[in-house]
């Protein structure tokens, strides 16, 4: 299965596409759109010889076109565009038999990446897919995205083959052209080519080519190949294949293989080929929690360098020259801080002035800017920019009151974790990473809504590339009180049975930033009709009375929102029995979905560590009393901790209790333990408390 996340360069798998024309001539084409007639071909040791003796190597030739009088002389197999219809057809059956429940199977999935020795890069994919079940059939939609002015993106071949062995082709006439679409505003070169197969059902095949060229390379000594075997569908062919000219260094690491993980190596002409290839790769199982597919499968990262030196001096001089501290940065620095002495405030307003004043826009035209920002004088004076423009701002802006602090790079939790020790430029996000006395932080201001010194948990544990220090580093994972919800219920329960309750969400950290931007984003009366509904769940005709928050525009006050409600009949009756839920516990049970497996193949992740506390108490009716109450509770293991308590005291049932996940990780070996734990947990807040009347 070709990932998403395999970012800009999955390409395809056959090295040249093979076609034939009416016409009885010979034709190559090279990739700057050059053709060639001669009267014969011959293929051999990976040059492409003409009958007037000009030779190329196959990698720089994009297409041959073959007479329909005559055939390529010597090895031709690599010409062809497509795997041969019976061969894939007889391959179906037997994957249909080994694999009968499936949605569907992948039964090739290759790249194929070329560092030519002009620095320009071909990448290719060549995948086909057995559709098996009806949801799948969007295997048949199709697609590619590029760098205009640095990329060119074809579609070498496309199609569809029925059970029967016909074959319907795709025009690529019929591709549709695309900018990226998103919650943001994006003004950038990139753009997604794609499309619909035809006659896409249930048992068809369908395959298709792409390759993109890389003609306008930002540095030719830049080549990042990346790929992942394996996918939620089972794979019946992975392959990757790198070449590289010969005298070129390539490093590489490969994760998750069973066994030998080293490629095979060859040579073709004047390149090195490393492969890695794998066959039967069953399918991933998904279990909740657990770390992205990519992290997971086998894996192959490829780079040029051994060390992260020139990737440094590369960015580097870019990112001198954007964090220069101007007359006009240093006049708004004095403006945001004012009289402000405290190194700690001064963050502070800076973060939040940011955050609120220099919208998200992507404006990106070179490396330069998308991986070391616009000069943030620029930025200042757009008042926009994305998450590495706003990054270097703030890390300017800081200089400019002699706080250190420089723009990171990072790959947010969803991609793959990266260790990063073989270099690469594998990321997706920038923020700021801030040293004040002895001590090193991270700050995101991409969002609107982060408190300081709090930012968005997606960041957090990751590693990150500082490239102006020069170092690898990691963002730090705040303690679970540091994101944390706490809830204070005050309730009476009236005598007919009318639960009356005032709701107090107090909060901090990510929980409090991401409360803050979905209040931003709803007015009053949506807030209204949101908050009902969620009461809804706690008992039918529940009625949300009032809703205050405070000013959640407010970035240097602790966010509060409180509710007022009213539930009539709440409690059950059993003859003389009330039978009392606690209104939270619903909430609570859903932990219980991480339980739910009895052993688990993989660990569990979470973005970062949280706590939930409740603090309730409940005024009973007059003469009323728990006929009984649950005992203490206290758990602990290794990542979590969860402790809870009742108490009866002048008509009043106190319960306190305190849950909190203390690791972004759980190992797969740990869960055993765990689930103990919160299945006990689980029993333990489905008890509902049973209220008698006194004696």
């Amino acid at each position: 299965m070709t990932y998403a996340l395999r970012t800009s360069g999955l390409v395809a798998a056959l090295f040249l596409a093979f076609a034939t024309t009416p016409a009885t001539a010979d034709t190559v084409e090279l990739f700057d759109g050059t053709k060639i007639e001669t009267t014969s071909i011959t293929f051999a040791d990976g040059k492409i010889v003409l009958a007037d003796g000009r030779t190329f190597d196959r990698n720089d030739v994009r297409r041959v076109f073959v007479g329909t009088e005559r055939a390529v002389t010597g090895d031709r197999a690599p010409l062809m565009a497509g795997a041969d219809v019976q061969d894939l057809l007889r391959t179906a059956d037997a994957a249909r038999e080994q694999y009968p429940d499936v949605g569907a199977i992948t039964l090739i999935d290759h790249g194929d990446w070329t560092w030519r020795k002009d620095g320009t890069q071909v990448r290719r994919t060549h995948a086909a897919h057995l559709i098996m079940k009806e949801p799948w059939k969007s295997l048949g939609q199709i697609s590619e995205f590029y760098e205009e002015g640095r990329e060119r993106a074809t579609l070498v071949r496309a199609r569809t083959i029925a059970p029967d062995g016909t074959v319907t082709e795709f025009d690529p006439a019929d591709l549709k052209e695309s900018k990226p679409a998103g919650s943001f505003v994006f003004f950038n070169e990139y753009k997604t080519v794609s499309g619909q197969l035809p006659q896409v059902e249930v048992g068809s095949i369908v395959e298709a080519i792409w390759e993109v060229e890389t003609h306008n390379p930002y540095d030719e000594n830049l080549f990042f190949p990346r790929w992942y075997f394996g996918s939620t569908e089972p794979v019946l062919s992975s392959k990757a294949t790198v070449r590289v000219p010969q005298g070129r260094e390539l490093h590489y690491r490969a994760d998750n293989f069973v066994g030998g993980s080293e490629p095979t190596k060859r040579t073709e002409g004047d390149y090195d080929v490393y492969e890695w290839a794998l066959e039967d790769i069953e399918h991933i199982v998904s279990e909740p929690g657990m770390p992205p597919v990519g992290e997971v499968v086998p894996s192959v990262a490829a780079s040029p360098f051994e060390s992260w030196d020139y990737i440094y001096d590369f960015l580097g001089k870019f990112q001198k020259e954007h964090t220069e501290v101007t007359p006009e940065i240093e006049a708004q620095v004095a403006e945001i801080i004012g009289d402000t002495t405290d190194p700690e405030e001064k963050i502070a307003k800076i973060y939040h002035w940011l955050q609120r004043e220099v919208r998200y826009i992507s404006i990106k035209g070179s490396l330069g800017s998308g991986w070391s920002g616009h000069p943030a004088t620029l930025t200042l004076k757009n008042k926009y920019g994305d998450c590495i423009d706003k990054a270097t701002l703030f890390a300017t802006m800081l200089k400019a009151c002699d706080i250190k602090a420089e723009p990171v790079i990072l790959a947010t939790y969803g991609l793959p974790e990266d260790d990063c020790e073989l270099p690469t430029m594998f990321g997706n996000h920038a923020i700021t990473e801030v040293h004040l006395n002895g001590r090193d932080f991270h700050l995101d201001c991409t969002g609107t809504s982060f408190r300081y010194p709090y930012f968005v948990l997606v960041n957090h544990g990751v590693k990150t590339i500082n490239v102006l220090d020069r170092r690898i580093g990691q963002v730090e994972v705040p303690p679970a009180d540091q994101n944390a919800l706490d809830v204070h219920m005050k309730m009476r329960l009236e005598s007919d049975g009318t639960l009356k309750a005032i709701v107090k969400l107090d909060m901090n950290g990510s929980v409090e930033g991401i409360m803050r931007q979905i209040l931003e984003q709803i007015n009053a009366m949506l807030r209204k009709m949101v908050a009902q509904q969620a009461i809804n769940s706690l008992s039918p005709g529940a009625e949300l009375i009032s809703i205050d928050v405070t000013d959640e525009a407010d970035l240097d006050t602790p966010l509060k929102v409180t509710l007022k409600i009213k539930l009539p009949e709440y409690p059950t009756e059993a003859g003389d029995l009330l039978i009392f839920e606690m209104p939270l516990a619903k909430l609570v049970k859903s932990i219980g979905a991480l339980t739910a497996l009895d052993e688990r193949e993989f660990d569990i992740l979470s973005p970062s560590t949280m706590c939930l506390r409740q603090h309730i108490e409940l005024q009973l009716p007059k003469g009323y009393e728990p006929k009984g109450l649950p005992e203490p509770v206290e758990f602990s293991t290794d990542h979590t901790t969860y402790t809870a308590s009742y108490r009866f005291e002048d008509g009043k049932i106190f319960f306190n209790d305190d849950l909190r996940l203390n690791e972004r990780r759980i190992p797969a070996d740990a869960y055993s333990a765990l689930k103990q734990k919160l299945e006990n947990f689980g029993d333990f807040v489905k008890l509902p408390l049973f209220l008698t009347k006194a004696g």
